[in-house]
């Protein structure tokens, strides 16, 4: 009897010293929006490089560094800075997100920035080696209530067509 009640003790001790790379991602929930923060800090400071290093294997599987940092500078150099960020919705996709397999996820945000006013940022997360690593971002200005386009981005050209008139049926 005391030698299965040690090798319970020393089991219940092994399971809870287990590191946190064995745990699943459902479990890291918080460290998931903790990494966010860190990543979309690196995007806000104009750091690319290190934001793409803290990219995840698909990420970089989809994407060049250099198209990373290109395509950043475009979209958020026009904007300014954030001024504020508000999480607005998490959500935990543990069958794969947009045709990749793994573990992922979505974290939306409402953000202001000082040149273009209000954004929709989606922040996407894939589990990867035991921790939580970029796998993409999207930041979009905002729709107005009234169902309007968004306001064009500062720097940005708008170009409108008119509806095409239809041929008179004969």
């Amino acid at each position: 009897m005391k030698h299965a009640l040690l090798l319970a003790g020393i089991f219940c001790l092994l399971l809870t010293a287990m590191p946190k790379a064995l745990a699943s991602a459902e479990d890291q929930i918080d460290s998931a929006l903790a990494s966010a923060k860190t990543w979309v800090a690196q995007i806000d400071a104009g750091q690319y490089d290190d934001s793409y290093a803290f990219g995840s294997d698909a990420m970089h599987d989809k994407v060049a560094q250099t198209r990373w940092g290109q395509v950043l500078k475009a979209l958020r150099t026009p904007w300014g800075p954030v001024v504020s960020r508000k999480q607005i919705s998490h959500v935990y996709k543990p069958n794969g997100f947009e045709k990749s397999e793994g573990e992922f996820m979505v974290i939306t945000y409402d953000t202001s920035f000082q040149k273009l006013g209000e954004a929709t940022e989606i922040v996407v997360l894939k589990w990867e080696g035991g921790k939580w690593r970029g796998a993409g971002y999207n930041a979009q200005p905002k729709m107005p209530d009234d169902g309007s386009a968004p306001p064009a981005p500062p720097g940005t050209t708008e170009i409108h067509t008119d509806p095409h008139a239809k041929p008179q049926s004969q």
